[in-house]
């Protein structure tokens, strides 16, 4: 299912140590949203260096939380910034579909990064929430989103790399490919075993996923090394090749804790949809 999709609840459970990873991302959200506004679109820049100031405030904060009754104060102040910044985001992808502003944001890619501040806002939902009913639907749906944020890197990267670097662009291109298959697989998955048990499929695409992700991740590490090193010709910040490549190790991260769960998941009755 869709991130948007108010049943959806993520499989993986936060500690401080993965709040502090997705206040580092949001931050950076912001500022490639500044660096994408033009010039005179000022508000718009104030309110992306507003956002950025207050996410990078929050990860010295997370420096100090010592016991679980100040992580779960910190889990209602965090909420309340994550969805004024998905309300930001959502706003500021509409100025752009509808031509009110210009600039240099992909309209996808802020969708890209509207769905990250979705996904992250449920993570943080479900910590006072507890746990999800049904597990497999959760696992499915985590692949559903991290497989459609692969395919976009891959064609984000494709993008921003100067045509001339033909090789690195059809890799890429063919990444996008491979995950957007994936992506598609997993949707099957995902009404197939809806409110079900895993299956031998569901643990071999799992295993599937893994291999190709790690193939992207190391694609990921070659290229921001060499855009570091100033070694490829491309207009990819040295933050953003990093910014993904992480993104890549964490989703790998996600992947090795479902499938070292998947085995233990005990079979639960099929469950009627309720109309």
């Amino acid at each position: 299912m869709d991130i948007f999709c108010p049943s959806v609840k993520p499989y993986e459970c936060l500690n401080l140590c993965r709040v502090q990873f997705w206040l580092r991302i949001m931050k950076e959200h912001s500022l490639f949203m500044k660096l994408g506004f033009a010039c005179k679109d000022a508000g718009l820049i104030c309110e992306a260096e507003q956002f950025y100031g207050e996410f990078a405030a929050f990860e010295k904060e997370a420096q100090c939380i010592d016991c679980d009754e100040q992580f779960m104060a910190f889990v209602e102040k965090i909420i309340v910034a994550v969805k004024n910044l998905f309300a930001f985001k959502r706003h500021v992808l509409h100025l752009i579909v509808h031509c009110e502003i210009g600039g240099y944001n992909y309209p996808l890619l802020i969708d890209h990064l509207s769905r990250e501040a979705m996904y992250f806002l449920k993570l943080l939902e479900k910590i006072q929430d507890g746990d999800m009913k049904h597990p497999v639907d959760s696992i499915v749906s985590d692949n559903v989103f991290w497989l459609r944020h692969m395919a976009d890197h891959a064609r984000f990267i494709a993008g921003l790399l100067d045509p001339s670097e033909r090789d690195f662009v059809e890799k890429a291109n063919d990444f996008a490919v491979q995950f957007e298959k994936l992506q598609l697989q997993a949707r099957d998955l995902d009404s197939m075993l809806w409110h079900s048990a895993p299956d031998n499929n569901l643990v071999r695409f799992e295993k599937d996923v893994t291999k190709a992700t790690a193939k992207l991740r190391d694609f990921k590490m070659a290229a921001r090394d060499l855009i570091a090193a100033c070694k490829i010709v491309s207009l990819i910040p040295p933050l953003l090749a990093d910014h993904v490549l992480r993104e890549a190790e964490y989703f790998l991260q996600v992947l090795e804790t479902i499938q070292q769960d998947l085995m233990s998941i005990e079979e639960s009755p099929i469950k009627v949809c309720d109309f």
